[in-house]
């Protein structure tokens, strides 16, 4: 019995706390920490149907609960803004003088908070299965991943990558629904700094057509 307990207390990292639940836990309390985001990202879209993956960059701001927005510097001009009454999705790399406009819950599968989706009470709305270590970002991260217990969820599958160190996403590999792969590797994460309320709002620019679906 005390050999067992000399072995367990003496095991390296690599073999201790391997296990779904504990980083899962770990990223919930770094998420109940947050109080704003800014991050720089990467995201890589792969539909099987369109050949060669789509490429993007930009950076993204977060002021839970219901204030996000990602602004593209590739493509230059696109962004997604939820000014806490409205989704503003404007893409003018690829419909240029128009912008859809819809009304966002606070809650469920369309919440705006891309992190509370995730490390929200996960263990309530997924089933999660640890799936290894890796790197993300220049960071030494833990591997779940989460399947949706409904059926609502806009995805099948996502594999969340979450710091060792610090508890922090730093990359989300989701399978939509309709077999898209989209990946956003966060590149920088700088939590709790002051975000100007410019960045979580949108003005209609001149000219463009709002759409309301």
């Amino acid at each position: 019995m005390k050999a067992a307990l000399l072995a367990a207390l003496l095991a390296p990292a690599s073999l201790v706390a391997q296990d779904a639940p504990t980083a899962l836990a770990r990223a919930e309390r770094a998420y109940r920490a947050l109080r704003t985001v800014r991050a720089e990202f990467e995201q890589t879209i792969t539909n099987p149907m369109l050949g060669a993956p789509e490429a993007s960059h930009g950076t993204l701001y977060l002021l839970p609960p219901d204030r996000f927005a990602m602004r593209f510097v590739e493509p230059a001009g696109d962004r997604i803004v939820v000014d806490g009454r409205w989704l503003w999705a404007y893409t003018p790399s690829t419909v240029p003088g128009q912008v859809i406009r819809q009304p966002v819950p606070t809650a469920g599968a369309a919440t705006p908070n891309l992190f509370a989706q995730f490390v929200d009470r996960p263990l309530e709305r997924y089933e999660a299965t640890y799936a290894g270590r890796a790197v993300a970002a220049g960071d030494s991260v833990e591997l779940v991943t989460l399947v949706p217990t409904a059926r609502d969820m806009p995805f099948r599958t996502a594999t969340i990558a979450v710091s060792l160190r610090t508890g922090w996403l730093r990359r989300l590999a989701i399978v939509e629904s309709s077999g898209q792969r989209r990946t956003l590797v966060f590149t920088t994460f700088s939590p709790n700094v002051t975000i100007p309320a410019a960045e979580v709002s949108f003005t209609v620019p001149r000219g463009v057509k709002v759409v309301t679906p």
